[in-house]
């Protein structure tokens, strides 16, 4: 019983925690902060932390590969939350949201992936969706901010971690399938679209989503690393391969949006 419940509760936690850091990061710094907190794989990283303490090293290595392939689903995913939340209502753009993620992920579990044709698939399906959002533009006049309520952070962190609990729960019924796809299941994103509509509107929320696009980019390469990794060199050596890939991207992500944001100083 101990082997489901604390591995659920640490996502719970990790999740919420991740899910107020980017609202706050959001309304304080700006919406590339937010992005870049919200992408990083902080809800797929735990999942397979508690996923290597009970099975051996062939089921990671062959989750990662659905993962991977998963991963195909996440691109339109975030391409209709930017094209939705300024257009519609918090309801509508979550809940197409989900829709699309869901006529796209569950078609690929039922395909055989290797790892090459998963990042095959990756390359070209996140090809089309930076073309796609290419000249979307918004401006921080868009952004609306309501003030906070005394009861909004402890309602956020019991809604996410209850999010958190249903999809796992579920997705643990599922197998092996199941646990690769429930890895990389859009929690945070969902989560995160949900409080950002409501806390600072649609505008905000199609900023932050267009900059996750990018920078969620790191988890094919994360779980590329961390399938090799892992029949490679064991667990361990795995896990931590695919931390070091993240935490490396991040911050290249970083140094160029530094760079572009000194280069915009300049110019004006």
């Amino acid at each position: 019983m101990e082997e489901f419940w604390i591995p659920l509760l640490i996502r719970m936690v990790v999740t919420a925690a991740v899910v107020l850091v980017a609202t706050a990061a959001a309304e304080r710094v700006g919406p590339f902060w937010a992005a870049l907190i919200g992408a990083f794989p902080t809800s797929a990283g735990p999942a397979y932390v508690m996923l290597a303490l009970k099975e051996n090293a062939l089921f990671i290595a062959t989750s990662a590969v659905t993962s991977l392939a998963s991963m195909i689903a996440i691109a339109p995913f975030v391409v209709s939350i930017i094209f939705l939340a300024p257009r519609f209502n918090v309801f509508v753009t979550v809940g197409g949201a989900f829709v699309v993620w869901a006529l796209f992920a569950i078609p690929l579990t039922f395909l055989s992936w290797t790892p090459m044709t998963a990042m095959a698939g990756n390359f070209a399906m996140y090809g089309a969706c930076f073309w796609l959002t290419r000249k979307m533009t918004f401006t921080l006049d868009d952004i609306k901010s309501t003030k906070p309520r005394w009861f909004e952070m402890p309602l956020r962190a019991f809604v996410v971690g209850l999010f958190v609990a249903v999809v796992v729960t579920l997705s643990d019924t599922l197998g092996t399938v199941g646990t690769g796809l429930g890895a990389v299941f859009p929690i945070v994103f969902l989560s995160l679209t949900a409080i950002l509509h409501i806390r600072l509107g649609g505008a905000a929320l199609a900023m932050t989503m267009q900059s996750a696009l990018r920078v969620v980019s790191v988890m094919i390469f994360a779980l590329l690393a961390l399938h090799y990794g892992v029949l490679g060199w064991g667990k361990a050596v795995g896990l931590s391969l695919a931390l070091v890939v993240s935490i490396v991207w991040a911050t290249m992500f970083v140094l160029l949006n530094h760079r572009k944001a000194a280069a915009a100083k300049a110019v004006s």
